[in-house]
């Protein structure tokens, strides 16, 4: 790479601005084996595994990526996808092998957030070796948003996140490994059914961030495909901002030219020919010849975002509540605040809603009274929020007692705070002190 392209890639890392996506293609080490041996991907451990068993039924292997032998596995009758998800699953459990040099040097470096279409743990053991305690968090594309639930914020490069795009052994119906699952993996996340978590949206589109690809099978055209797909429907700003890492020596100049005008096309991945491993030492070599980590340029996200729900008669109630909140750091949403004139109300507050990390819910006498309208209609997207979200979510303040024939019951199995006009502040600290308990929570 250029010099400049060095000083921006390890400037991001050492400011915390980095984020790993790790490929499948990268090397592992055998059971048994020194961490300098030169071993083979675990996918390429995988597809001979399935040929084996393809052969013992007297098939013939087909293929040489996983996605293509996968996909033969399914079509077979002698099997199915049941029993390749099943195979796939065991296999991964039951393997043995261990990390790698290049996943010892990927595990050193301040990534905090770690985006990975490997189903193996094998980053996550290298980075709890080096004494890190890692986030471990999957796409399920075969379930809803309950079976995607949000999660809480990293704390950092020795609490990363590391995120399984193509899902985990350990929950077979979420792998992602024929060709078939690829097209329904992308056809799931173009679609949003179901969506990507809105904590790792949020996360991977920090102004500022940089990039760096890793074993993302540059000779794969599947997974170029998906890398491209991903990119654009992330909206990534990636210009001079995300490098891959990848041998092409077996690749012709025809081929190679090919390759690298494919991942700047549109976004502008600047492709590094080097053996990875060679590519991480140096890597690493200048970012600790240039001091190693400095500390985050800015928070991992934003302030806690916080709903206000109320109904029309509580305006200066919610408008005091809105102050409040911005003056303790939170990043509260409100309609007069943030709607604007033409936008499809509706739409606007489900996207909210999904993006929020509470609902201030204003369990008042005027809110008691309404029998329909946009705070009932608030109240219920709420309430099936809260049941895909660890924790306190939906939070009523209650300013008043409310007798029985008043209540809303569909809050009956939400804590209540109270928010009371004798006593605003302290109802207010104790509130938002539970709140910054509950971030906490989250966040472990």
């Amino acid at each position: 790479m250029k010099e400049r392209q060095w000083n921006s890639l390890t400037s991001a890392l050492r400011s915390g601005r980095s984020v790993l996506v790790l490929g499948p293609e990268i090397a592992v080490a055998a059971p048994g084996a020194s961490p300098a041996a030169v071993g083979v991907p675990i996918t390429q451990a995988l597809v001979q595994h399935l040929a084996a068993e393809l052969t013992e039924e007297g098939l013939r292997p087909s293929g040489v990526h996983l996605p293509a032998i996968a996909q033969q596995f399914e079509d077979a009758e002698e099997f199915g996808v049941a029993p390749l998800r099943e195979t796939a699953a065991r296999f991964y459990r039951s393997a043995g092998f261990m990390p790698s040099r290049a996943h010892r040097i990927l595990a050193e470096l301040p990534f905090s957030v770690v985006l990975t279409t490997c189903h193996d743990g094998l980053l996550q053991q290298a980075m709890a070796d080096a004494g890190k305690a890692p986030m471990r968090e999957r796409y399920h594309l075969r379930g809803d948003r309950r079976d995607n639930p949000e999660f809480g914020i990293p704390a950092g490069p020795h609490a990363p996140l590391v995120y399984h795009l193509f899902g985990e052994p350990d929950e077979r119906e979420s792998l992602v490994l024929s060709q078939n699952d690829l097209l329904d993996f992308l056809i799931a996340v173009v679609a949003e059914n179901p969506p990507l978590p809105n904590r790792l949206l949020s996360l991977l589109k920090r102004e500022g961030m940089s990039y760096l690809f890793i074993g993302f099978g540059i000779r794969n055209w599947q997974l170029r495909v998906l890398l491209k797909a991903l990119l654009r429907k992330l909206d990534l700003k990636t210009k001079g901002s995300a490098f891959a890492a990848e041998s092409l020596s077996e690749l012709a100049p025809v081929e190679i030219e090919d390759t690298v005008l494919f991942y700047q096309r549109g976004t502008r991945v600047e492709v590094e020919d080097a053996d990875v491993e060679t590519f991480l030492e140096e890597l690493r070599r200048r970012f600790v010849g240039e001091g190693g980590y400095s500390g985050p340029a800015r928070p991992l996200a934003n302030a806690a975002r916080v709903f206000i729900s109320y109904a029309r008669g509580d305006d200066a109630l919610a408008s005091r509540l809105f102050d409040a909140l911005g003056r303790e750091g939170f990043a509260p949403w409100w309609d007069r605040d943030a709607l604007k004139g033409g936008e499809d109300w509706e739409l606007r507050i489900k996207t909210d809603l999904q993006a929020t990390d509470f609902v201030l819910l204003l369990y008042t006498p005027a809110f008691c009274r309404k029998a329909d309208g946009f705070v009932n209609t608030e109240m219920n997207l709420a309430i099936r929020r809260a049941r895909s979200v660890r924790g306190a979510f939906l939070i009523p303040l209650r300013t008043a007692p409310v007798d029985e024939p008043f209540r809303v019951h569909a809050l009956d199995g939400f804590d209540e705070h109270e928010l009371r006009e004798e006593s605003f502040e302290p109802d207010l600290k104790r509130l938002f002190n539970e709140m910054r308990r509950e971030m906490q929570r989250r966040n472990r």
